[in-house]
């Protein structure tokens, strides 16, 4: 049985000050990303439906 890992959660904040999210207007992601923490692939998903769709 293969063992599958837990995505790792990260504290809002922490993600918000990466490199990974610089791109991102932090006011608006800090809006978009209420939770208190995310996989980096989760807040990405939000963000990108967010400011594609608004595009």
């Amino acid at each position: 049985m293969p063992n599958k890992k837990t995505p790792v959660k990260y504290k809002t904040e922490s993600l918000l000050k990466s490199k990974a999210f610089s791109s991102y207007q932090q006011d608006f992601a800090r809006a978009l990303l209420p939770d208190p923490e995310y996989t980096v692939e989760e807040a990405k998903e939000i963000l990108n439906k967010f400011f594609k769709e608004g595009k």
